[in-house]
């Protein structure tokens, strides 16, 4: 499931690249589900209650609060950098107040289907390199859940906490082992209840951190200077330096 947001105001632009991107879906045999948009307000709105896109079609030219701002607002709410944000624009002198934005695409007006089109295959490529799964047992089924869906673990006596996006599911596996299977993915092991995902972490503090959900979770005494270090070696590492 590819789920998109369009943000337009323009009511015709927004049918038109919905009617494209349903077409492209079915080409590709790409399930996708849409949504749309009329104001950044409402896209602002309604990401802050921890709704979530993988990719988001947005016009620069907004009345009240223009693409670029919403495009800043939407870096700060979702920090998981695998959101593709695609701009659209009957102008192109964007470029510098996007650069901080990382859009992945900058589409001049018209839009037309070969202009979607290849967004989306770069979009479906992405998506395939980012597709890593955490398996896990419940009886003697077995479940799959992407790692980008992930929050963070917790441990609730013998059994494990899944929490994602959409919800929480539990299973029983000891804590070290599931940290083994995903420290690879930049899962930090904060507390002996808790291995987070590093991309929804919004702020750290010293004895603690607040999470993409507004949760609020410890960090043990005993990891307070291991955590500072990652951080700082990831936070190197995003930059480049």
């Amino acid at each position: 499931m590819l789920k998109i947001a369009i943000c337009d105001d323009v009511k015709s632009i927004c049918a038109e690249l919905e009617k494209i991107l349903i077409k492209i879906g079915q080409t590709t045999n790409q399930e996708i589900e849409i949504d749309v948009f009329y104001s950044g307000e409402e896209l602002c709105n309604y990401i802050s209650n921890n709704n979530y896109y993988d990719l988001i079609f947005l016009d620069i030219e907004l009345s009240i609060m223009n693409g670029v701002e919403v495009g800043k607002k939407i870096r700060e709410v979702m920090p998981d950098v695998s959101i593709q944000i695609v701009y659209i624009s009957a102008k192109e002198s964007y470029a510098m107040q996007l650069f901080k934005i990382r859009p992945l695409d900058f589409i001049i007006k018209p839009i037309t289907y070969e202009k979607i089109s290849d967004v989306m295959n770069v979009v479906l490529k992405l998506m395939q390199k980012n597709n890593k799964f955490f398996n896990y047992k419940i009886g003697f089924e077995t479940y799959k859940v992407n790692i980008k869906d992930i929050l963070y673990f917790e441990s609730n006596y013998r059994k494990v906490n899944i929490i994602t996006k959409t919800g929480i599911n539990s299973f029983y596996e000891n804590l070290d082992s599931v940290f083994e299977k995903v420290k690879q993915f930049n899962f930090l092991n904060i507390h002996k209840s808790y291995l987070v995902n590093y991309d929804y972490v919004i702020k750290f503090e010293y004895d603690k951190l607040t999470m993409f959900n507004n949760k609020i979770l410890p960090i043990s005494q005993s990891k307070r200077k291991e955590i500072r270090e990652i951080q700082m070696k990831l936070i190197r590492d995003e930059s480049g330096s």
